[in-house]
């Protein structure tokens, strides 16, 4: 056989290797930049989930800080309405140690009255400061669970 047609075989080999090779290297190139343009767009729709997470960290953690601040108010009321109810109470009891046996005057009555009303408002006080107490422990457990980026 010729040295020309036997190098040419050869070469045929070498350039049909060469090509099964190449064609390997382009299904996985292919591939590989489908595998990456899934990553890409699941890594937008994680970054999309973290983003509202956050906003929604931020309305939870308003809120909370909100319903604080109304819980120290409605805590303050009713202390002060605690603090006013007692010294009623105890210029009642003077009243009546002072006017013993006799007929309670329109003073001591509206003391009575006044000190009624401010016994229903601390109740009130009272009802509203547990349930803003309620509202603030469920704020903190839905931030507790709000993932963090």
């Amino acid at each position: 056989m010729r040295s020309d047609l036997a190098a040419f075989k050869e070469l045929e080999i070498l350039v049909r290797s060469l090509g099964d090779q190449l064609a390997g290297y382009r299904r996985r190139a292919l591939s590989a930049e489908s595998r990456v343009r899934e990553l890409e767009v699941s890594n937008d729709s994680f970054r999309d989930a973290a983003s509202k997470a956050q906003d929604r960290a931020e309305v939870l953690t308003f809120e909370l800080d909100a319903r604080t601040e109304a819980l120290r108010v409605e805590r303050e009321a009713a202390t002060s309405a605690r603090t006013m109810v007692h010294d009623l109470s105890l210029a009642a009891a003077e009243a009546v140690k002072v006017g013993q046996g006799s007929a309670p005057s329109p003073s001591e009555k509206a003391l009575a009255r006044d000190n009624a009303e401010l016994r229903r408002r601390v109740e009130e006080a009272s009802v509203r400061t547990r349930e803003l107490s309620d509202r603030l422990r469920f704020l903190r457990q839905q931030l507790a669970t709000v993932p963090e980026k």
